[in-house]
Order: structure tokens, then sequence, then C-alpha cells
């Protein structure tokens, strides 16, 4: 997300679409070393789909990047790597509760990262849906004018 957020505070223009090029959702697989046969078969199959999540949402902001501007581009990698960051944070808290290991300690360093990323969701979604109001108002207000328009060259 840091990646992100320096490539949207660059200038606009050239050099904005140039830092954002390098701006995606890193890619996601396990340690080679991970001990597989000491989890349930349950946990098994929802340690699999993860990263199949990161996957989908790569796939999607690439999506993004061929029609979007970049400082849209940034945003969208920031709100995704947001919700994958959800997405393992919950599953790392089943996986400890099922296993009993490493319990999560309130007060470190990081205790307050899910409320920090649910903020930033929150946040990134109500922007977006501004964002999207606006758009309508000007399509809308576009769409009067050009009757107008027409209305006066009828005339």
């Amino acid at each position: 997300m840091h990646k992100a957020t320096w490539a949207a505070a660059e200038p606009v223009g050239h050099m904005n679409r140039e830092a954002s090029k390098g701006v995606s959702i890193p890619a996601f697989a396990y340690p080679d070393r991970l001990h597989w046969h000491v989890l349930s078969r349950k946990v098994i199959s929802e340690l699999r789909e993860y990263p199949a999540t990161v996957h989908a949402a790569r796939e999607y902001v690439e999506a993004f990047r061929e029609f979007g501007e970049p400082i849209d581009l940034c945003g969208q990698v920031e709100y995704e790597c947001a919700k994958a960051a959800m997405a393992a944070l919950a599953l790392a808290r089943a996986t400890r509760r099922r296993h009993g290991a490493a319990r999560w300690k309130p007060g470190t360093k990081d205790s307050a990262l899910e409320r920090e990323l649910s903020d930033f969701i929150a946040n990134a979604e109500e922007k977006r849906k501004e964002s999207l109001e606006r758009r309508m108002e000007s399509t809308v207000g576009r769409r009067v004018d050009v009757q107008r328009f027409k209305q006066v060259l009828s005339a």
C-alpha cells in the first residue's frame, strides 16, 4: 500500500503514469516448508483459498489499470490490499484459535491493525460512493445542457 500512496503523491502528468506502472498487489505464496500435515482439513481448505483471493484482486487491478487514471489505480490498489489484509487477519485469527497457536496479544505494536484497516476500507468505500455520485450529477447536468442546445438549434 505504501508504494501506491507514494505513486499517487507524484505530480500529475507523464511522471505519474510512470510511477503508477510499478504499483500492484504483491503476489502471495505460502512458504515451502509449511507443515500442512499438522492442520485440519477445514483449515487447509480455508488457507488454500486465500492465494486465489489475492490473485483475483491482482487480476481486477490489472484490468482497472487498462481503463482507469493512475490516481484512481493507486487508490484501487490500496483498497484491494486493505481487503486482502483483512481477509488474512481473519484467516490467521481462525487458524490460531483452532490450533491454539500464538495467541493474539492486545496492546502490542500491530494490535490496532484490524481497526485501522477497517477504517481505511470504510473511508475508501465512502469516497467511491461520493465520486460515483459526482459523476452521475455531472452526467445528468451534461444531458440537460445537450437537450437545451438541441432545442435552441431546432428552433
